[in-house]
């Protein structure tokens, strides 16, 4: 009989810090609501900030097909925000626009607890998104997007699977 192996868990673009960085953005916006697709793109624009002109240094190293991270990161991002939502700093909100994730007032007292340097990086890039693009609508995001994953590499050709389905 073999000894289990320790269980370990992924902690790079899983739930857990996708859902912080959905909830640095969201607490920056504070009390405004943001739509699931909206976070996916400022999700990756909060993780790629140098890709956009005038944006800081990025989150996580430059990486080759970084665009593929679009196809992936909605069903991570809604696991995020269920996580944070379970604990009472995200909420769902229930629009005539459809369904928006917004933080609570407990957001930012939690985020200020977290002294790493990370966390620190992630809410100064959340302030500059959140003033970037928090006055634009949705539609209006989706097409800086657009224009910007047009612009940055060939990789980024299947990123139109995610445009698919804004609605929700």
């Amino acid at each position: 009989m073999t000894p289990k192996q320790p269980r370990t868990s992924v902690l790079f673009n899983s739930p857990l810090e996708i859902g912080l960085r959905a909830l640095a953005v969201l607490t920056d916006a504070y009390p405004h609501a943001y739509s699931l697709q909206r976070l996916v793109i400022l999700d990756y624009f909060l993780v790629h900030s140098d890709d956009l002109p005038g944006g800081p240094k990025g989150l996580h190293p430059k990486t080759p097909f970084r665009g593929a991270e679009l196809l992936v990161r909605r069903r991570v991002l809604q696991e995020g925000l269920t996580l944070y939502q379970s604990r009472g700093l995200i909420e769902q909100q229930y629009t005539l626009e459809g369904v928006r994730f917004a933080a609570t007032e407990r957001s930012s007292s939690f985020l200020d607890v977290l002294l790493a340097e990370y966390v620190g990086g992630l809410r100064k890039r959340a302030a500059w998104l959140v003033e970037s693009f928090g006055g634009l609508s949705d539609q209006e995001v989706a097409r800086v997007g657009h224009e910007n994953v047009d612009t940055w590499d060939a990789e980024f050709a299947m990123a139109s699977v995610l445009w698919e389905g804004e609605d929700e």
